[in-house]
């Protein structure tokens, strides 16, 4: 909806249309046919009022290639993950509009992990997300020393963090998404060093070595995802990183 403001007796007076057309015209092809367009693009920008000035058709928003060390949107001022032995930097190509897949990674390149999957992103957001039925287990230490984490006590932080999707894989099966977890900050992140660990707690039947994916967004920008395997009772920090701002 256009909103205008105006006085009611310059409604009338003050009003134009503005046109912005591009294309490919040729000359008429017989005496009958007097014009043939091809790929032919018209923008209609009405603007009604004044004091404004009027633009043109806003830009398409492309898609987005992530490198090793870049996932989604500009994170240029974010902070600095480090990552553990045995921990890499995805790359993922990621295109806006497209179906999130909930599956830890942010398929549609706006910032915000597995949105419309039932769990939250806040200003802070982890997910983990792996791809058998074993049960893995995030861990998320804040600045302060708590630990965030599956425990009913350990759901919630005093800094405000919470931990809205516990996931059991195959030892869960009624669960919705048996193979994510996600940790999130309701309230602005507290400065400071987080640490995150992982935790392959059970194979819940007969899971092996697991592949596990990590997104890191920070008011709902992507930092990073990365990878990792985890064999039946392994336990390790993945990677930290700090909040300055």
């Amino acid at each position: 909806m256009l909103h205008t403001h105006m006085e009611p007796q310059e409604r009338h007076t003050h009003c134009r249309l503005q046109l912005w057309h591009t294309g490919a015209m040729r000359t008429r092809t017989n005496p009958i046919k007097w014009f043939e367009w091809e790929r032919f693009i018209v923008f209609f920008v009405i603007s009604l009022g004044c004091g404004g000035s009027v633009q043109g058709p806003p830009p398409q928003a492309p898609i987005l290639n992530a490198t090793d060390d870049y996932s989604g949107p500009d994170t240029s001022a974010g902070p600095q993950i480090k990552l553990q032995p045995g921990v890499a930097a995805m790359s993922v190509d990621c295109k806006p509009g497209a179906r999130e897949e909930c599956n830890a990674i942010d398929d549609d390149c706006n910032g915000v992990i597995d949105d419309r999957c039932g769990y939250l992103p806040g200003s802070l957001q982890i997910t983990v997300g792996w791809d058998s039925g074993a049960d893995i287990d995030l861990y998320v230490t804040d600045p302060s020393g708590e630990t965030l984490y599956y425990n009913e006590e350990h759901e919630k932080t005093s800094g405000g963090g919470q931990l809205d999707q516990n996931a059991r894989g195959e030892c869960r099966r009624e669960q919705d998404h048996t193979n994510v977890e996600n940790a999130y900050w309701n309230t602005p992140a507290p400065k400071g060093k987080y640490k995150v660990e992982l935790h392959y707690f059970s194979p819940c039947g007969d899971s092996a070595e697991t592949q596990v994916v990590v997104s890191v967004a920070i008011g709902r920008k992507l930092i990073g995802t990365y990878r990792l395997e985890l064999k039946p009772e392994q336990r390790m920090e993945a990677l930290s990183f700090e909040i300055t701002s």
